[in-house]
């Protein structure tokens, strides 16, 4: 009788073994939801308590609203000639001159915002590492 009782036990740690296996087969995914709603809700809070998803939620040190700019259209559109900034500037401000997006650029340049690098013939600039990698981290991607 020891020997069936024994047996029993055996049988019914393998069966709880490959029941925990099913468990953690299913509960995986379900973590996955979970990590997608939160970063979800995340940016709801951000958009209710910003009004959109915003550069000076990522760099709240910017309060230039020209430099603000320069920065949403770095974060639409990377690899912008001084040209191009100025013109998609201008497109959301009514206004826009090319030495004061250039000055501007400048100093986005020394705070770490923007670097400069030439694509063919011709300077272009975007965001640095560091500003992408924050802003990958408020949408809640894992850098």
């Amino acid at each position: 009788m020891t020997k069936d009782l024994t047996d029993e036990v055996k049988k019914l740690n393998k069966r709880i073994e490959e029941l925990e296996k099913i468990i953690s087969t299913v509960i995986e995914p379900l973590k996955g939801v979970r990590d997608i709603t939160q970063n979800y809700l995340k940016i709801a809070g951000i958009i209710m308590d910003k009004g959109g998803l915003t550069p000076d939620a990522i760099l709240p040190e910017l309060k230039d609203p020209i430099s603000q700019d320069i920065v949403r259209v770095l974060l639409d559109r990377n690899e912008q000639n001084i040209s191009q900034i100025t013109e998609l500037v201008r497109t959301r401000r009514g206004t826009a001159s090319r030495r004061i997006i250039r000055e501007k650029i400048n100093e986005l340049i020394e705070l770490d915002i923007i670097q400069k690098h030439m694509k063919g013939s011709i300077h272009v600039y975007s965001l640095t590492d560091k500003v992408i990698k924050k802003w990958s981290q408020m949408l809640g991607f894992k850098i």
